[in-house]
């Protein structure tokens, strides 16, 4: 009989919600979405007169906290809630002896004003915490923290570790809202784009009669095909494909294309409609490493599965 651990639940509940959940939504992030700001008065990071980059907030914090940046939430969970724990209870630390879990002297290194640096803030954290768990038996874990925890000495190291996991998913989950909220708001800013995702196809036709065609569409949304498709707006993307939309086109981050949501739904019309305009049967999408045809048959459809098989041969003895 298999026996699990305190350590092995605790460590499959944060890895997996990171690596299933989190760090893919987060990819592709860009300065201005980091830094934008939902509402007016939102805490974020910001140089003060002196040019270090400081996270906002007051303590103690107001009734109602004001709305956060995305940035303010990753350098809250990279630093404060992961990496200064790390570093307080497994070191190294510059921080003297009677410093406590919540002391910035745990982390001097500045706070980042960049996507790319947010995001390896972030990841650094939780790799520096990951890789110290691990090393934990079930006995270390229901040991008290003692004096680094504060007001929590009492407290096992097992509860520190539930709390960091909860706090991790609660403020990345409000990373990944801040992030659909940014991409309704610019879908919103785009007439084209937001047609075509509403499935107004009457209004997405006197669009682009209006403006000659896609004209700069693809490179400006390149996953706007796979978007409408995976709605399920076919009348959508046949328009788009019509209209010039390339229908090899996918997300930038190499996630699924159209013709991945066509064979998923088992429509061999829209199938065919694809592949006769350039969808390529052989294209893998990032998640699972699967082609079309993986998809039409993981749903159960066996007929789009096999016409996808045989497109896809069919282009690797021509490509011969």
């Amino acid at each position: 009989m298999t026996t699990t651990t305190l350590r092995a639940l605790l460590l499959d509940q944060i890895s997996f919600y990171w690596e299933a959940h989190l760090w893919p939504r987060l990819q592709g992030l860009t300065d201005e979405e980091y830094l934008w700001e939902p509402a007016d008065g939102a805490w974020s990071l910001r140089a003060d007169a002196g040019g270090v980059v400081r996270i906002e907030g007051l303590q103690p914090e107001p009734p109602t906290p004001p709305v956060t940046t995305i940035a303010w939430r990753m350098a809250h969970v990279g630093r404060d809630v992961l990496a200064k724990r790390a570093h307080a209870f497994f070191g190294p630390t510059s921080a003297p002896a009677d410093a406590d879990m919540y002391d910035d002297r745990h982390w001097p290194e500045p706070l980042p004003l960049t996507a790319d640096g947010g995001l390896a803030l972030l990841e650094q954290g939780y790799t520096l915490w990951k890789t110290n768990l691990e090393r934990l038996d079930d006995d270390a874990l229901q040991r008290p923290l003692g004096p680094r925890g504060g007001p929590f000495a009492e407290d096992s190291m097992a509860a520190l570790v539930m709390h960091l996991n909860r706090e991790t998913m609660a403020h990345g989950a409000e990373m990944c809202l801040l992030r659909d909220l940014y991409r309704a708001q610019r879908i919103a800013e785009d007439p084209v784009a937001a047609a075509a995702l509403a499935g107004q196809g009457g209004e997405l036709e006197q669009l682009l009669d209006h403006s000659g065609g896609v004209g700069d569409l693809p490179a400006r949304r390149p996953g706007l095909l796979a978007e409408a498709a995976g709605l399920g707006r076919w009348s959508v993307v046949r328009t788009l494909v019509r209209r010039g939309f390339p229908a090899t086109s996918a997300d930038r981050t190499a996630g699924p294309t159209a013709l991945h949501y066509a064979a998923a739904a088992g429509s061999v019309d829209d199938v065919r409609f694809l592949m006769e305009h350039g969808a390529d049967p052989d294209a893998v999408e990032a998640n699972f490493g699967a082609t079309p045809a993986v998809w039409a048959e993981h749903f159960g459809h066996a007929d789009t599965a096999s016409l996808l098989s045989r497109r896809g041969q069919d282009s690797d003895t021509a490509a011969r």
